[in-house]
């Protein structure tokens, strides 16, 4: 008895003096950092997981579509679920429950964190420097959109440069996030192709063209319209091997919202879905057309309802031919009475039931490939920034630097797709002239008639100042009531996740919230 109990305790003051061994204990089954990032191919794994985060419910699977849309003047939500409501209605209490809130900031934090640990980590790895460098150009863009993306839904975080352990953090506010994001864009631009050399094999990932085109949306949050104008420049004069330019406008408009031509000549910036799951893997799809749809055969939950105001801004002005603007067609579900039988997802208007002074998002469903949309099956590309929209910023750029005069010609090529007269020969939108405050306001128009739903309203809004001052609130109150709950100073930034004021030292919570 006496040698088993001293058997035992030697055994417990091994025990104590190994704990700290145990503790220390490695999963045998996972790699860690002290086994990963050796080779080009790790390097080239970290990097697609870094992508993987736009692919997320928080970035552009699902909640920022949510958030750039509902919450602008061109939707609303009656969805029954109330927080989904509150998102858009400006009354978002900051709980668990409000999931956007959490996981848009999670996500998007994610995304960063992937791409600092590649570009921690490629430098110490042997491999072919062009490769190495276009590996850390696409990591600074995909840091660079999170950077981009936080500043415009939460406008205040930290922001991290190393994932690092040792690495700190400062917490910014707009102005600087977006200025870190623009000094990620330009470094990618740097370092990133204007195609690449196999298009089949790296079809999706991003070129100089998409750094660029973020560049210049950045630019303009930030008001420095001479930067746009000489990025907008670098792109119209990127060109291919055949010394042809790289983008153009795709001949049809609704090109850009089909699985059937992604990845073409019109788009800059564009993330890869497929129907899912494929090869065990899911999540591959976006979720879009879940939530902002046709709210018919478990459809969509109309969670996201578009605007009537969408509706009435592209039936202002009929084409040359005295048509109905076809960007109409292509942008919202409506009951034409001039199409009869019109069939959505297999029956009529009618024969759903639903209510004729409604109306509902398209861009981006499967209204007519398929009779339901789920969770999975919608592999529609988002094509996040669009040569149409360079266009429209580009004469943005050159109104607000005093030459009005050339901003007409690349309004009217967008004009043109849609079969719309010049804008200078329009019967509706007439004086406009070089005056530059009447130019500012018909690019407004231009903007909402071609983007709608594209999740760049609200970002357009807070750039011309209309949450800014309470003349600016009673316009949008007079295109969505929502706005009847705004308040200036507050409503323009979603709360912080209330647990990230607890774990990240500094961060304090956006006014107005709790």
């Amino acid at each position: 008895m006496k040698n088993i109990k001293f058997l035992f305790g030697i055994v417990c003051l091994a025990l104590v003096f190994s704990c700290e061994d145990i503790l220390d204990q490695k999963n045998p089954n996972e790699l860690d950092t002290t086994q990963f990032w050796k080779t080009e191919e790790d390097l080239s794994s970290g990097l697609n997981a870094a992508y993987r985060a736009l692919r997320f419910n928080g970035e552009y699977r699902r909640w920022l579509h949510i958030l750039y849309v509902s919450r602008s003047d061109e939707g609303y939500s009656t969805s029954p679920n109330a927080t989904f409501v509150s998102y858009s209605n400006f009354l978002t209490e900051n709980h668990g429950s409000a999931e956007a809130v959490l996981y848009t900031w999670l996500d998007l934090y994610k995304g960063i964190f992937w791409a600092n640990q590649v570009m921690d980590n490629a430098p110490d790895i042997e491999m072919n420097g062009e490769t190495r460098s276009q590996i850390i150009g696409q990591a600074l863009f995909l840091r660079g959109t999170g950077y981009f993306n936080i500043a415009g839904v939460y406008g205040r975080g930290p922001v991290y440069t190393s994932a690092f352990a040792e690495a700190t953090s400062a917490i910014y506010e707009q102005a600087d996030i977006y200025l870190q994001a623009q000094k990620d864009f330009e470094e990618a631009a740097k370092l990133l192709p204007a195609q690449w050399e196999k298009p089949e094999a790296n079809l999706g990932r991003i070129t100089q063209g998409a750094a660029l085109a973020m560049g210049v949306k950045v630019a303009a949050q930030l008001h420095e319209w001479d930067k746009v104008k000489t990025l907008c420049e670098a792109i119209f004069a990127l060109k291919n091997s055949n010394g042809q330019a790289i983008y153009s406008l795709m001949p049809d408009y609704n090109d850009n919202f089909t699985e059937a031509n992604e990845n073409n000549a019109e788009s800059l910036f564009e993330i890869q879905f497929m129907s899912g799951p494929v090869n065990g893997v899911g999540q591959l799809s976006h979720e879009r057309a879940k939530f902002l749809g046709l709210p018919v055969n478990e459809c969509s939950y109309d969670d996201a309802t578009a605007s009537n105001i969408v509706k009435a801004d592209l039936e202002k002005e009929k084409t040359i031919d005295n048509k109905v603007d076809p960007r109409l067609k292509h942008t919202l579900f409506y009951d034409d009475s001039s199409v009869r039988n019109e069939l959505f997802y297999g029956k009529t208007w009618t024969q759903w039931g639903l209510s004729n002074a409604k109306v509902y998002w398209k861009k981006y469903t499967c209204w007519d490939t398929k009779t339901k949309e789920t969770h999975d099956d919608n592999g529609i590309n988002i094509r996040v920034v669009r040569l149409a929209d360079i266009y429209l910023m580009y004469a943005e750029a050159l109104n607000e630097l005093n030459r009005t005069s050339e901003a007409y010609e690349y309004i009217n090529r967008v004009r043109a797709r849609a079969g719309m007269s010049k804008l200078e020969e329009s019967r509706v939108f007439t004086g406009i002239g070089n005056d530059p405050a009447k130019m500012r306001a018909q690019i407004m128009h231009e903007r909402s008639c071609e983007l709608a739903g594209e999740s760049w309203r609200w970002l357009d809004l807070e750039r011309w100042g209309m949450f800014d001052t309470v003349e600016n609130i009673a316009w949008l109150k007079s295109r969505d009531s929502e706005f009847n709950n705004f308040v200036i100073g507050q409503s323009n930034r979603f709360p912080i996740p209330y647990r990230e004021i607890h774990l990240v030292s500094g961060l304090e919570q956006n006014p107005g919230y709790k």
